[in-house]
């Protein structure tokens, strides 16, 4: 038995090294939280902001899961679950401490089937894409004015919201730059992924005109978020364009934390009292309580590092909350 539980620990361990970083190549910063405070409603558009929360992959289906989306793909007003139900409690919580970024009134939840599959999370991502251009349309008709639209991603939730840019063509050739093409009108003014598992099929889809600003928050300690499968394709549509070329697949067993560097990308590893964070815990009230706050330490860490042209690939935001 003490043999299972060390051959455990140390498969832990290894899962973890991924996220080892030497102190010199990271950019530290801390933030104190002595009581999230709540905000005044200031809305400085016509149309209040919209937020959508979509949830990660559910390994277990509780009957109000079922019964609330009716066993399928569809988005619903938090007003929509009980008194007690965890979005619901998720909601409240972040919009009493913002409630002008988050407002309650306004606040959605997209439930899919969870599983874990990429194509379950690209169907998804369809429906997803086409609900918020029902809310979005229904909004330009009440207000007269597009309304800003941020969407709290957690785990695969991340990938389902990313999997929306494939709808659109918009990606420019990887070989020619690494940033990413203007054309149009944002749909997403912010997305938030907490605990994303970084993919070989959906990391690259951040720098599409869809998303205007990405946050992704991760941590060493979360072992589920990089022990998601991922199946990797060797050869890209752009290195062959011939029509009858064989692609090769190769199977990797894990994924990633963290994405490739963007000028519109805000990345960074957090830790909560000196102790880093599991992967549930950032779907939890006590994490998303501190959210508003950290969103806003990140905005000002973000334009300091675009100023000095200091932009990191590594990122760690020490919490302190009593």
């Amino acid at each position: 038995m003490k043999k299972n539980k060390g051959q455990f620990f140390l498969f832990l361990l290894i899962l973890s090294l991924p996220g080892c970083i030497h102190r010199r190549h990271v950019d530290r910063q801390k933030l104190h939280i002595d009581m999230p405070s709540t905000q005044a409603i200031t809305h400085t558009h016509n149309a209040p902001p919209i937020t959508i929360w979509v949830h990660g992959t559910l390994i277990i289906y509780t009957p109000s899961y079922h019964k609330i989306f009716g066993k399928q793909e569809c988005m619903l007003p938090v007003d929509a679950f009980p008194e007690g139900h965890h979005f619901r409690e998720i909601a409240e919580t972040i919009s009493h401490h913002d409630p002008e970024h988050f407002p309650l009134e306004e606040f959605y939840v997209f439930g899919w089937s969870g599983k874990l599959r990429q194509q379950e999370r690209e169907k998804a991502a369809a429906v997803l894409h086409e609900e918020i251009i029902k809310l979005r349309n229904a909004y330009e008709q009440k207000y007269g004015c597009t309304p800003i639209i941020r969407i709290i991603a957690h785990s695969h939730g991340g990938n389902v919201a990313l999997s929306m840019a494939k709808l659109k063509p918009l990606l420019r050739h990887p070989s020619t730059s690494s940033g990413r093409t203007d054309e149009g009108q944002a749909l997403i003014k912010s997305l938030i992924l907490l605990a994303c598992p970084v993919q070989e099929r959906t990391k690259h889809l951040i720098c599409t005109p869809m998303f205007n600003h990405v946050y992704s928050l991760y941590s060493s300690f979360d072992v589920v978020q990089i022990l998601a499968p991922q199946i990797r394709r060797l050869c890209t549509k752009y290195e062959c364009p011939h029509k009858h070329h064989k692609y090769h697949y190769t199977f990797m067993p894990f994924s990633n934390r963290i994405f490739p560097t963007y000028s519109h990308l805000t990345q960074t590893k957090v830790k909560i009292n000196d102790l880093p964070i599991s992967h549930t815990k950032f779907s939890s009230t006590k994490f998303v309580a501190l959210l508003p706050t950290i969103l806003q330490k990140l905005d000002l860490w973000h334009e300091e590092t675009l100023a000095n042209n200091t932009i990191s690939k590594h990122k760690l935001l020490c919490v302190y909350n009593k």
